[in-house]
């Protein structure tokens, strides 16, 4: 099975037309992912304060897959022919697979990443 008849798949399931044809779920799966985003971008910027940090940032970015797993499953056609889509995909990744931070370059390449997401993911909607 081809990415793209898997995507078709996807959007035909009873559960993707659901979401897609409510007329609350996309604005809540929406406003949920971008309350997530703003809750680990907060827990990655505030200094290290243990193990209970760790914990909230870990939250954050559960909630933030999980609300775009959804957002993606509403919408897996468009979200496979996106380029933004691709790019906050790839920039993503290679963030999940970076090692930690130790120098200045590599902390300049890892917030490059991050804006590349953010800008990335805005323009998903119109691209």
């Amino acid at each position: 099975m081809s990415p793209l008849s898997f995507c078709q798949w996807i959007q035909t399931t009873g559960s993707s037309t659901w979401l897609r044809e409510s007329t609350w779920g996309f604005p809540i799966i929406s406003a949920v992912h971008v309350l997530a985003i703003a809750w680990f971008g907060g827990a990655v910027l505030m200094p290290e304060l243990g193990r209970q940090l760790r914990l909230f940032r870990r939250a954050g970015l559960a909630l933030v897959l999980l609300t775009g797993v959804l957002l993606f499953w509403i919408e897996p056609v468009k979200c496979f022919r996106s380029v933004p889509f691709r790019i906050k995909l790839a920039s993503f990744f290679v963030l999940a697979v970076s090692p930690p931070l130790r120098t200045r370059l590599t902390t300049i390449l890892w917030w490059a990443l991050w804006l590349a997401i953010i800008f990335a993911s805005r323009w998903i909607g119109y691209f």
